[in-house]
């Protein structure tokens, strides 16, 4: 009979084993779709620090951890999307205003090729 109990509470420990694996396993997976999905737009060196930051996050859930990340990339990689417009059009704004200078034929087309693009 002790044998018997020793025998299941040994298969018992082996199960708990696996499924403490299991479930480490199914975290870390979560944990990369997340990082995956927060990481999307940026460059690769940005992702790479990302990255290093976040080996310190824990997972504890999948909604701390998202805002955890969330968090990060904010702090270290704000989103400025109108403010490449903002300054595109002060300088095309201030270039307006300036007396045209004699230029070359060659930094004429890329100037007009410039205007182009910014319109």
């Amino acid at each position: 009979m002790v044998d018997k109990l020793d025998e299941m509470e040994d298969k018992l420990n082996e199960q708990i084993n696996k499924n403490v694996a299991l479930t480490k396993r199914l975290s870390e997976s979560t944990a990369d779709v997340i990082f995956a999905d927060v990481a999307e737009g940026l460059a690769l060196s940005q992702k790479d620090k990302l990255t290093s930051l976040a080996e310190n996050v824990e997972f504890d859930s999948e909604e701390s951890y998202r805002e955890k990340l969330v968090t990060l990339r904010e702090s270290y990689f704000p989103s400025n999307a109108s403010a490449p417009k903002d300054k595109s059009e002060n300088l095309s704004e201030g270039t307006a205003s300036e007396p045209q200078k004699q230029v070359s034929g060659m930094m004429e087309a890329y100037m007009q090729s410039l205007g182009r693009m910014s319109k």
